[in-house]
């Protein structure tokens, strides 16, 4: 798998402590442009995005999180679950 972030986007955070979380030993971090696109079927440019090892891509910050705290076998608890709905309405929003 790799994990593509930009220097300065807000959605970095939240995925690289999921992925420490995880402790995913195959994860390779790519650092990329802003105006780099890394997920082909999309338009515009996109970070972070997760590339999966079957050629797949996620490229929600929620969803990468999310994808970690499965690998780890790791269940949220309501808290996350609310930390990952702020960052979603009022980080990536603002």
């Amino acid at each position: 798998m790799r994990l593509f972030v930009s220097e300065g986007a807000p959605g970095n955070l939240p995925v690289l402590a999921a992925a420490g979380r995880a402790g995913h030993t195959g994860l390779q971090v790519c650092t990329v442009g802003p105006d780099e696109r890394v997920v082909p079927f999309l338009s515009r440019p996109r970070v972070p995005a997760l590339e999966l090892d079957g050629g797949g891509f996620l490229f929600s910050t929620n969803a990468i999180c999310r994808y970690f705290f499965l690998l780890s076998g790791w269940e949220q608890d309501d808290l996350t679950q609310q930390w990952l709905e702020w960052e979603t309405t009022e980080l990536q929003m603002s």
